[in-house]
Order: structure tokens, then C-alpha cells, then sequence
């Protein structure tokens, strides 16, 4: 599997219908990435973590449509 903040939308839904991958998990590997590279470019304004993960978990049991 690719590295999860590398994934394009299409296949985190699928890795998320084949239980591959979490919203959670994503949304992780998200954060860790602006975390990592935001300093440098100043790409983002305002980063709600907590809201990130809160939203992410909430989605927990939906699966995306094909």
C-alpha cells in the first residue's frame, strides 16, 4: 500500500470500502504531513487537529459510495 497522505481521494475510498485503511488513519497521516511540510511552504492558515480526528472518527462506521 502507498503511503496514506500520497493517496488520491478515489483510492482512500476504496482502501476505506476494503477496510484497508481508516478515516482515522487518514486523517493521521494528514496531519503528520502539514505537521512535517507547513512550516516551509505556510500552506494553511488555521489546522483543527481536534476537529480533523473528531470528524474522521465520526465516520467510522459509513462507507463510502462506489
Amino acid at each position: 500500500m502507498k503511503d496514506l497522505h500520497s493517496m488520491t481521494a478515489l483510492e482512500a475510498a476504496a482502501g476505506i470500502r476494503a477496510g484497508d485503511v481508516t478515516a482515522v488513519a487518514l486523517a493521521e497521516a494528514a496531519l503528520a504531513r502539514i505537521a512535517a511540510l507547513d512550516g516551509r511552504v505556510n500552506a494553511f492558515t488555521e489546522v483543527t487537529r481536534v476537529r480533523a480526528l473528531a470528524e474522521a472518527a465520526a465516520r467510522k462506521h459509513e462507507t463510502p459510495a462506489p
